[in-house]
């Protein structure tokens, strides 16, 4: 994605952000833009920890309260979205930024002779899973907005 557009995007997403927190009678800090400006400039899922130790090797003076309170406002406004892998971390959920992202699912590797260490995680859209979604809409007369699926395993030697 070139400069242009991922500077578009960031003024979209704040956009998103000040219409929610403008809807919701929330303040509209500097924190919180700053928070999702570090979110979308990355490539990867985070976790509180990982966006805290980013925030302050980048010198920001941000509270990891600040964070966790900012990351539910995110997940409400639809700008992030929470994963829970399994993995053994001192806070168990992961995040991912969603706002322009497709629907997609998730191949959890974990370490071998690990405790549900993760070595990588793979995302990955097969257009299979949306027949099984329009399968299941029409068997059960429903709607289905999103979905989530996660595979765990280990690679083989």
């Amino acid at each position: 994605m070139d400069t242009i557009q991922k500077e578009k995007n960031i003024a979209l997403i704040k956009d998103v952000l000040r219409n929610y927190l403008l809807e919701k009678g929330f303040r509209n800090t500097p924190e919180r833009y700053t928070i999702l400006e570090e979110i979308y400039g990355m490539d990867h899922h985070f976790n509180v920890d990982d966006l805290y130790l980013l925030m302050m090797q980048k010198k920001y003076h941000v509270s990891k309260a600040t964070i966790y309170n900012t990351i539910e406002i995110f997940l409400d406004a639809g700008l992030i979205r929470k994963h829970q892998f399994g993995e053994k971390t001192l806070t168990s959920s992961s995040y991912e930024k969603s706002y322009f992202d497709k629907q997609h699912d998730h191949l959890v590797i974990y370490k071998k002779g690990s405790d549900k260490e993760i070595e990588e995680i793979i995302e990955f859209c097969d257009p299979r899973i949306q027949g099984i979604k329009e399968a299941i809409e029409e068997a059960f007369g429903v709607n289905i907005d999103s979905h989530s699926l996660y595979f765990y395993g280990t690679k083989n030697d």
